[in-house]
């Protein structure tokens, strides 16, 4: 008798309910394989652009009402759709000793330079932000980097930046990896490195630490932090 009643057919009344479980995941997946980007991020991302000087129009999918996760450079999270990072590196090759002058001035407008629009803070979920390469030669690195606290890696190198870094870029406990290579930086000081706990690659090769007097005893206390992964 138990016998027969597991191999009893389940009630007809159940079957549907079982059809539903495959379209429920069909169109819940679908969403998340489709979601928009978030409207106030689209809108930070276009303000950040409009302060941009774009001579090659690299940005030219950045436009309004388009879904900024599709845009040149940004990634969105697959599931939440919120920007997570935001690459606009250069590309890394320079035109050799016999490039002609037309491709001398294309290299030189593939490179994104003007100012940095502090609306990049309303990336609350921002984890990468990869600058490098670029021409922003006219201004310092901003302050408000400091307040990208989902930032996990940060690349600067060869964008051209000049000056003083922020101090406060020490706040952002979760950055992994650092790099202000081949910019034009004086540093007066590195004690806020110290705050950059999560802290595993490091390079300011190329920066002027004359200026910076605890240099000597804030590389010791890098070295101890990160070990091998840095470069001064």
């Amino acid at each position: 008798m138990a016998i027969a009643t597991m191999t009893t057919p389940l009630p007809i009344s159940f079957f549907p309910f079982l059809l539903l479980i495959p379209a429920i995941c069909f169109t819940i997946c679908h969403a998340n394989s489709n979601l928009l980007c978030i409207q106030s991020e689209r809108e930070a991302l276009l303000k950040f652009k409009n302060h941009l000087i774009d001579p090659s129009n690299r940005l030219s999918s950045w436009v309004e009402g388009g879904d900024c996760c599709e845009w040149t450079g940004v990634v969105c999270h697959n599931s939440t759709g919120h920007v997570n990072q935001l690459h606009l590196a250069a590309p890394l090759s320079e035109p050799d000793d016999f490039a002609t002058n037309a491709e001398w001035e294309a290299s030189y407008n593939s490179l994104l330079g003007g100012k940095i629009n502090p609306s990049l803070l309303e990336l609350k979920h921002l984890s990468s932000l990869d600058l490098s390469n670029n021409n922003f030669s006219s201004i310092h690195i901003p302050k408000f980097f400091g307040l990208l606290e989902s930032l996990t890696y940060l690349n600067l190198s060869g964008a051209r930046f000049l000056g003083a870094i922020p101090h406060n870029l020490g706040n952002l406990s979760k950055l992994q990896y650092l790099d202000l290579e081949g910019n034009d930086l004086e540093p007066k000081s590195l004690q806020w490195v110290s705050g950059l706990s999560s802290l595993q690659y490091l390079d300011l090769s190329s920066a002027n630490l004359s200026k910076a007097t605890d240099w000597v005893q804030e590389i010791f206390q890098i070295v101890g932090m990160i070990g091998s992964f840095w470069s001064f």
